[in-house]
């Protein structure tokens, strides 16, 4: 893993996650009720959020149907949550191997779950 890694480059990686996670920021941002946690200008290239009333396990079992891999639940910070006033978050991981194509899928998906509540 360690020579796949540098053989691609950490600039290389860090840069494609950064632009890929601006990206999905951009499209998400566009879905009507979605509520991103976490809008600090250097991030890393996980985005946490909720859509509307619909919770997030029933998000992210929907999403799992259309193929679409996310996680859900307090993700082991629930003094986070419990001051946030939610139960949990979906959260969307990218990495140097993830693409344009699958965030807009991801976008899209989400847009097709809201649909159905």
């Amino acid at each position: 893993a360690l020579d796949y890694v540098s053989a691609i480059g950490m600039k290389q990686i860090t840069t494609h996650d950064h632009e890929l996670a601006a990206y999905a920021l951009h499209h998400l941002r566009e879905i009507e009720g979605i509520r991103i946690f976490g809008e600090a200008e250097h991030r890393s290239s996980v985005i946490s959020f909720l859509v509307g009333n619909i919770h997030h396990f029933d998000m992210g079992t929907l999403l799992d149907h259309l193929g679409i891999a996310v996680r859900t639940g307090h993700h082991c910070t629930q003094p986070l949550m419990q001051h946030l006033g939610i139960e949990g978050t979906v959260r969307a991981s990218f990495a140097f191997y993830n693409t344009r194509e699958e965030v807009d899928a991801l976008a899209s998906g989400i847009k097709q779950v809201s649909r159905m509540f």
